[in-house]
């Protein structure tokens, strides 16, 4: 986990609606985890009820596989785990 420094710098980059792009980095019951491309120590999630890539939430079979390259949007800066939410949607 990151300190809280780097945490303060890492919202203030990323703040809430900001576009960012990651790789998948592991799949996960909920959803699945994300290395961003900006801050690669920061842990990033997708929860699968936030992966909307055509408007609608896709299916598990429908995540992106392990090493792809995604877009979303910060939607949660979860302060407990210093951990950034993302969303994504239509482009």
């Amino acid at each position: 986990m990151i300190d809280s420094q780097e945490w303060e710098e890492v919202k203030r980059q990323l703040p809430f609606g900001t576009r960012t792009q990651a790789s998948v980095v592991r799949h996960s019951g909920f959803g699945f985890f994300v290395q961003l491309a900006a801050f690669p120590d920061v842990t990033a999630v997708v929860d699968g009820i936030s992966y909307l890539p055509d408007g609608q939430m896709a299916r598990r079979t429908e995540w992106p596989k392990v090493g792809e390259l995604i877009e979303g949007v910060v939607v949660d800066h979860v302060e407990h785990n210093h951990e950034i939410k993302l969303r994504v949607e239509p482009t």
